[in-house]
């Protein structure tokens, strides 16, 4: 019995996707037969491939649709969504037998073979793309039959070693590592832009609660962080409170003194819990979202995830 089958193209210049592009064959056989005849067939169709601009739904903040966002889109096994209204043009199927393509600066550029699943990199360990080594995959490692979780995977990547570090009595280490975790936050949310700590915090936390602000945690986050002291610029100029924390009792906060005022360390803990959780919340309303953060969150280095190295 004769099918409808596809090779579609994406087609990649300076790490932008620019067009999109497709060749149809219809041709017998078994699914391999016909596998194998499109990728056979992807050098002379990708030359000859009709082609169209990628859907603007896609498209970032400066009107590009980058390979970055497209691989994170695989992570999801969304590849075929990308193609979409190609498909819906062609009457195909709901599940075309079809070969999805890089062109690289005008050259096939095939990596992996993989089905259009969703692409774990568990299953490709050792590619020379990925490094050397064997590493787990948080999206697979946490990708649970009801849905990513990913509250147990901040906790993991961040709360853990905060709540350790606390609990060891390392509170300066603890306030850095939790400033530190309020930018890759941030990050993840807005993308490295000015002022995303602000935003976040503002967006999604409730600082009045234990009243310090978002603009008086970042200068604290500034000189902490760079020079483990209290005195950020905008401090030393007089243009914004300096502020301490104090480690007591829930809901206990010393008297300002001449120099500081303090809040607690456990309750701004728990303020930025709370804000973490409204912020995972967010992703139900947006679902969108999820691919932004696993294009970004594929750049974040984790204490559990390391390449293991054979001897």
């Amino acid at each position: 019995m004769h099918e409808e089958i596809y090779n579609f193209f994406y087609y990649v210049e300076d790490n932008e996707i620019i067009q999109l592009g497709y060749a149809k064959h219809l041709i017998a056989g078994t699914d391999d037969d016909k596998s194998n005849h499109l990728k056979s067939s992807v050098d002379t169709d990708s030359k000859k491939a009709v082609k169209l601009s990628p859907p603007k739904k896609y498209f970032n903040q400066s009107g590009k649709f980058t390979l970055q966002h497209f691989m994170a889109l695989s992570r999801q096994g969304k590849v075929l969504e990308v193609f979409e209204g190609i498909l819906s043009k062609l009457g195909a199927s709901k599940n075309p037998l079809c070969c999805t393509t890089a062109i690289v600066n005008g050259q096939p550029e095939i990596d992996i073979s993989t089905s259009l699943g969703p692409l774990y990199l568990s299953k490709h360990q050792g590619h020379p793309k990925l490094g050397g080594g064997v590493m787990s995959d948080y999206l697979e490692d946490y990708m649970k039959p009801e849905g990513f979780d990913m509250p147990a995977l901040i906790h993991d990547d961040y709360f853990e070693a905060i709540k350790l570090l606390f609990n060891k009595g390392h509170y300066v280490s603890c306030m850095k590592l939790l400033a530190s975790s309020i930018d890759t936050i941030s990050f993840l949310e807005y993308g490295d832009v000015h002022g995303n700590f602000i935003k976040w915090l503002n967006n999604y936390s409730n600082l009045a609660s234990i009243e310090i602000t978002p603009s008086q945690l970042w200068e604290l986050r500034n000189s902490i962080l760079h020079m483990s002291n209290l005195d950020s610029r905008k401090v030393l100029q007089g243009k914004e409170k300096r502020i301490s924390f104090c480690v007591a009792k829930s809901g206990f906060v010393p008297e300002a003194d001449f120099e500081n005022s303090y809040f607690n360390l456990i309750d701004l803990i728990n303020v930025i819990a709370n804000g973490l959780s409204n912020w995972i919340s967010s992703f139900n309303e947006s679902p969108d979202k999820f691919t932004v953060f696993i294009e970004r969150y594929d750049r974040i280095l984790s204490d559990a995830r390391h390449a293991v190295l054979e001897n």
